[in-house]
C-alpha cells in the first residue's frame, strides 16, 4: 500500500486487475504482469491470476514503480517522432520503419534502463524482493538468445538483454553461446555497457540525462537522433500507439 499511495501522489487513478492467464508456446517469453493505457492517461496494471500472493506483491511493486519512475522522476517512454504530414520522403521512410520492430526495441531501452534503478529501489524502500522478476529474466534471455529472428532491432534488443542479464544475474557466457552472436548483438550490449553502467539506485538520473544516454546509445548503433521523441504526459494522449512497460 505505500508505494501505491505514493504513486498516486504523483498520477492518480492507476487501476490494477487480474486477467486469466493465457496460453503460449513454451518457446514465448513471458509477461506475467504489465502496464498499459499510457496513451489514454489510464495507466493499469494487469497481472495474472496463476501468481500466488507473494508472487503478486513483487509484480504489482513492480509495475507500480516503472510508473513512480515515469510519473515522479521524468524517465518517459520514447517512440519514432512522426513526421509532417507534407513531406512524403519522410512519410514514406516512417512508414517503412514501422514494419521493424521499432516497438520492441523502444520499449526494452526504458524497460531496461528502469530495471537497473527499480530492483535495488523496491528492496531498499519497500522490502520488495524481485525473485519472479530474475526468474523470467533467465527464461526470457534463454528464449531470445536462441531465436532466429534476424532484423535489425531484434538483435539489438537481445543485445541489450543480456546487457540487462549480466548487470542483475550474472555472466552471460554461463546462460547462452557466445561465438554464434552477430555484431548487431555485440553493438548494442556494449553500446549499453557505455551508456548505461553507472544507472543504479539511489543515484537516480535526471530527465535530461535520461533522455540524452538513451538518445546517444540510439546513435551509437546507427540510428540519427532526431528520428526519436520523449512523450510526455501530453504527448501521450496524442498518440494512437498503445505503450505498454514489464
Amino acid at each position: 500500500m505505500r508505494i501505491f499511495n505514493e504513486t498516486s501522489m504523483y498520477k492518480q487513478g492507476v487501476r490494477i486487475e487480474v486477467v486469466a492467464k493465457r496460453k503460449s508456446r513454451w518457446n514465448c517469453e513471458e509477461h506475467p504482469a504489465t502496464t498499459i493505457g499510457l496513451p489514454l492517461q489510464r495507466p493499469t496494471i494487469r497481472f495474472i491470476n496463476s501468481l500466488d500472493k507473494g508472487q503478486r506483491i513483487e509484480a504489482i511493486g513492480h509495475e507500480l514503480l516503472h510508473l513512480l519512475l515515469f510519473y515522479r522522476y521524468g524517465l518517459g517512454v520514447i517512440g519514432l517522432k512522426t513526421p509532417y504530414h507534407g513531406d512524403r520522403e519522410e512519410l514514406f521512410k516512417f512508414c517503412m520503419n514501422l514494419n521493424k520492430h521499432w516497438g520492441y526495441l523502444l520499449g526494452q531501452i526504458v524497460n531496461t534502463v528502469h530495471h537497473l534503478i527499480l530492483i535495488d529501489y523496491l528492496k531498499e524502500e519497500y522490502g520488495i524482493r524481485s525473485d519472479l522478476h530474475n526468474q523470467l529474466l533467465k527464461h526470457n534471455f534463454h528464449i531470445i538468445a536462441n531465436d532466429h529472428s534476424n532484423d535489425r532491432e531484434s538483435l539489438y534488443a537481445k543485445g541489450l538483454i543480456a546487457f540487462e542479464y549480466e548487470k542483475s544475474i550474472g555472466r552471460i557466457d554461463q546462460a547462452i553461446t557466445l561465438y554464434p552472436q552477430t555484431e548487431f548483438f555485440w553493438n548494442a550490449y556494449h553500446s549499453a555497457r557505455d551508456h548505461f553502467e553507472g544507472y543504479h539506485f539511489p543515484s537516480i538520473p535526471g530527465p535530461s540525462s535520461y533522455e540524452n544516454d538513451i538518445l546517444s546509445f540510439l546513435e551509437a548503433l546507427g540510428y540519427q537522433k532526431e528520428d526519436f521523441i520523449f512523450f510526455s504526459e501530453t504527448d501521450l494522449r496524442r498518440n494512437e500507439e498503445d505503450l505498454e512497460i514489464d
